[in-house]
Parts: C-alpha cells; sequence; structure tokens
C-alpha cells in the first residue's frame, strides 16, 4: 500500500469541493457521477418509494454528512437541512429551468 505524501493531502484539499454518489446498481465507482454542493436535486424514484411525503420535493444540496453514503439537502421552503442517502436524490439538469 502506498503512502500518501504532503502533496497528496495538498492537491485534495485545492480541489473544487463536490461530493461523489456511485451508482447503486452495479457498485461499479467507474460510472460515479459528481453531486456539486449548491447544485439542484429532487427525489429519486427509490428515494420517492422510501419517503413518499417526500416524493414530489425538490431542493439544494447544501454539503455532506458525516455519514460517507448520505449527503445534506435542504428543500424547498424548509429552514434547516436534513441527511439523505446519495440514492435517494437525483440532480436536476440545468436545462429544465
Amino acid at each position: 500500500m502506498r503512502r500518501r505524501s504532503k502533496k497528496d493531502f495538498e492537491a485534495l484539499l485545492n480541489e473544487e469541493p463536490s461530493i461523489v454518489a456511485h451508482s447503486i446498481q452495479s457498485g461499479d465507482r467507474s460510472t460515479a457521477s459528481a453531486i456539486v454542493k449548491g447544485a439542484r436535486f429532487r427525489m429519486s424514484l427509490l428515494g420517492a418509494a422510501r419517503n413518499p411525503r417526500l416524493a414530489e420535493k425538490e431542493g439544494t444540496i447544501v454539503g455532506s454528512s458525516r455519514i460517507n453514503s448520505s449527503v445534506r439537502v435542504l428543500f424547498d421552503g424548509r429552514k434547516s437541512p436534513i441527511s439523505l442517502h446519495r440514492g435517494y436524490i437525483e440532480q436536476v439538469s440545468s436545462e429544465a429551468e
């Protein structure tokens, strides 16, 4: 196993903050899509099935969670963010706005 150098850590700190969501179905990290802080999202089909009260809601991604598989999101009209599993949300394209 290779040890990380100080340069590796500095490079990580200088990168633009983003959160990476991995495909749930395949578990393959090569199909990962970046979920960027500040991006708009809506509930995915899985998220709607697991949380029917949130099925039609949209909001903004406000950061990462303490749990690696979750992100902090702020739904429209709400004052405080909540943590949701990355598989429960999907990013909304900017073209739809």
